[in-house]
C-alpha cells in the first residue's frame, strides 16, 4: 500500500505546472515634468599649447620662464610681433634659455629689483644661430643693410646663451615700465642714455641692477645685456621640437632677396619620442 501511494504522489507532482519565471523588468517612465539625468559626456582633451612643442633644454642651460619665480616672459620672436614682422626660425616654442651662470646672476638682479617694486620681463635670451641669420636676411631683402652696423649683428652673443633682452615691469600692476621707446627700436631713441625724465631714470635703474651682478649693457640698446664669459659656444638648437635639429637646418632659398615672404605662423607637429631620431624637416 505504501509503495502504491508513493507512486501515486510522484505522478501527481510530475503533473503540476512549473512555477512562473520572474517577469522582465519594467522601464519606468519619468514623471511629467521630471528631468532625466544622463552622465555628462567625457571632456575632450585640452588643445596643445605652444610650450607643448618645446625642445629639451640643452645641457648647461636653464629655462628662465620656468625656474625664476616672478620673472615674466614675452618672447617676441616666437610671434610676428617683432621688427621683422614674422616669427623667426628657431623659435617654434616660446621660451628663454640661458647658461646657468648668467641665469643665476639674473635671479639676483630680479630679487634686488623686487625690493624696489620691479620685476624683470624677458623678451629674448639664447637665440639659435638660424634666428640671427633670419634677422640679417630681413635687413638685406628690405634694403636696410645699414642696420647691420650697430643694431643687427651677424654674430650675436645671444647665440652663446649669456646675453638677454629685457625690461622692467611694476610688481603691483603687472604693467611694463615706460622706457621711452619700445624694445627692438632700431634707431637712436634706443640708445641707453638717449632718454629723459622717468624713462631715463628707469633705464638707469635697470643698468645699475644688472651691473651689480656683472652684466654689461650695450649702449645702443637699453634692453640688451650680456655677462662676459670665456669658452662659450654658439649653438643652433631650436626651441621648437618639430624644427630641424642643430646641424640639419638650411635657410630657405632666396630668403634674403626682395619679394620673399616668410611664414606668418607655426605649423607644429608632435614632439618625437625621447629615443626617436630628430625630425630632419625644416621650418622656414
Amino acid at each position: 500500500m505504501r509503495t502504491s501511494l508513493a507512486i501515486l504522489m510522484s505522478g501527481l507532482l510530475a503533473c503540476e505546472p512549473a512555477p512562473p519565471s520572474s517577469p522582465p523588468p519594467v522601464a519606468l517612465e519619468p514623471a511629467v515634468g521630471q528631468e532625466v539625468s544622463h552622465p555628462p559626456p567625457p571632456l575632450p582633451p585640452p588643445p596643445p599649447q605652444p610650450r607643448d612643442y618645446l625642445s629639451p633644454v640643452p645641457e648647461g642651460m636653464v629655462d628662465l620662464c620656468e625656474v625664476v619665480e616672478g620673472l615674466r616672459c614675452q618672447i617676441a620672436y616666437h610671434s610676428a610681433d617683432n621688427f621683422t614682422g614674422a616669427p623667426l626660425p628657431g623659435y617654434g616654442a616660446p621660451a628663454a634659455w640661458m647658461l646657468s651662470q648668467p641665469a643665476e646672476a639674473l635671479v639676483q638682479v630680479h630679487r634686488s629689483l623686487a625690493e624696489r617694486g620691479y620685476g624683470l620681463l624677458v623678451f629674448d635670451a639664447y637665440r639659435p644661430i638660424r634666428g640671427t641669420l633670419a634677422m640679417v636676411a630681413w635687413a638685406e631683402r628690405t634694403g636696410q643693410a645699414h642696420l647691420l652696423n650697430g643694431y643687427i649683428a651677424r654674430r650675436s652673443g645671444h647665440n652663446h646663451g649669456h646675453t638677454v633682452d629685457l625690461t622692467l615691469y611694476q610688481l603691483d600692476t603687472g604693467e611694463p615700465v615706460d622706457m621711452g621707446c619700445p624694445f627692438d627700436t632700431l634707431d637712436e631713441r634706443a640708445h641707453t642714455s638717449n632718454a629723459e625724465g622717468e624713462a631715463l631714470a628707469a633705464r638707469l635703474v635697470l643698468v645699475q641692477a644688472m651691473k651689480d651682478q656683472g652684466f654689461r649693457n650695450y649702449s645702443k640698446e637699453w634692453w640688451h645685456y650680456r655677462l662676459p664669459m670665456d669658452g662659450t659656444q654658439a649653438r643652433d638648437v631650436p626651441y621648437g621640437c618639430f624644427e630641424a635639429a642643430e646641424g640639419a637646418w638650411e635657410p630657405v632659398e632666396g630668403w634674403d632677396r626682395t619679394g620673399y615672404e616668410p611664414a606668418m605662423s607655426w605649423d607644429p607637429r608632435p614632439c618625437p619620442a625621447p629615443d626617436a631620431a630628430p625630425d630632419p624637416g625644416s621650418v622656414p
